[in-house]
């Protein structure tokens, strides 16, 4: 988060991508940990930890991995229905399936 609060989450992103796959040639793999996202973001998770990224911040990362072309796999992980009550559970789950929808190519706007 440190990175993200200094350069802003684009450039975070681009730095990431140009490094797991430079000029965009190799395939990607993305692994989202819900964990990664504010608690009252995504509050059903076993690790919840404040100051994570925020909804437009989770949801950027997994447009602009659509964009470069090279997705070919992605995995959500770290939701846990045991954890919490039924609107938190529905509330993590559905900021999960929209992270997906954008990695797949929908767009928030």
């Amino acid at each position: 988060m440190h990175e993200v609060d200094k350069y802003g989450i684009s450039k975070v992103v681009e730095m990431a991508i140009e490094h797991v796959s430079p000029n965009r040639s190799r395939p990607i793999h993305l692994s989202f940990d819900v964990d990664a996202l504010d608690p009252t973001v995504a509050p059903s998770t076993g690790t919840p930890v404040r100051g994570g990224l925020n909804f437009r911040e989770g949801h950027y990362i997994c447009e602009a991995i659509h964009e470069t072309g090279c997705l070919v796999s992605m995995d959500l992980m770290e939701v846990n229905p045991s954890l919490e009550d039924d609107q938190a559970v529905y509330q993590t789950v559905t900021i999960g399936c929209s992270l997906v929808r954008c990695a797949m190519g929908e767009t928030l706007l």
